[in-house]
């Protein structure tokens, strides 16, 4: 008996990827959530997270977008489209 594939949305998927990376359980992320006051995450810490989740998504923003990111609704709003 084979498996059935559940396609994983771009959606879920980001927020898996996320979850990971800031070490936190997915149902605890919220889009007005910010990564420097909620996260303690400082310019460089945002930058490396961009990066990750670009190379795991294989979706890659400009610098004008990632130097807009400033909350988790950000992320999924640049990455997302």
């Amino acid at each position: 008996m084979t498996a059935i594939q559940v396609p994983v949305t771009r959606s879920a998927n980001l927020m898996h990827n996320l979850s990971t990376e800031l070490k936190v359980p997915g149902h605890r992320l919220h889009s007005f959530m910010r990564l420097k006051d909620d996260f303690f995450l400082d310019p460089m810490d945002i930058d490396l997270l961009v990066a990750s989740l670009e190379t795991k998504l294989e979706y890659y923003l400009t610098e004008e977008e990632a130097a807009q990111i400033e909350t988790v609704g950000d992320l999924q709003t640049f990455f997302l489209r």
